[in-house]
């Protein structure tokens, strides 16, 4: 069976009008979203880590796109959440773009790699193809994320 991307993201882990003015703002409400949503225990600890993780080297990879993770106790299972900022964040990026698209990937510690690096994989095979690229960028709603996502 293909893994899809909708098979790493659920509709409640959408968010089209994400309001944040820096970084580690935009992944403070998402880390909050995903404590809402029931898929992190602790926000501000999962917060925290992937704030450490960031330190390391930037997650934004290019074309207005960020792919911040964390690996932390805090994380329930393995999931994604996607969102859309109102504005272009200064985030490091390889090629020097500001990200209004982030891609937050939430790792519990015993993953053992594997369920992080399928999610990983997919979603960077899919952001390769400018199709993709341009369909999440210009969409307008959750349901069309949802859409984009579920393709192969």
């Amino acid at each position: 069976m293909s893994e899809q991307l909708s098979d790493f993201i659920s509709d409640k882990n959408i968010v089209m009008n994400l309001h944040a003015k820096t970084r580690e703002e935009a992944i403070k409400k998402l880390a909050v979203i995903l404590q809402k949503n029931g898929n992190v225990s602790d926000s501000e600890d999962f917060y925290a880590d992937v704030l450490k993780r960031e330190g390391m080297t930037t997650t934004g990879i290019g074309k207005n796109i960020a792919i911040p993770h964390g690996q932390s106790k805090s994380v329930i299972s393995s999931t994604m959440i996607f969102a859309k900022n109102d504005q272009e964040l200064e985030w490091n990026s390889l090629d020097g773009s500001k990200v209004n698209i982030i891609f937050l990937m939430a790792i519990p510690p015993d993953d053992q790699g594997d369920e992080h690096l399928r999610m990983l994989a997919k979603l960077s095979g899919k952001l390769m193809d400018d199709d993709f690229v341009d369909a999440i960028k210009t969409a307008g709603s959750s349901e069309q994320i949802l859409k984009i996502l579920k393709q192969q």
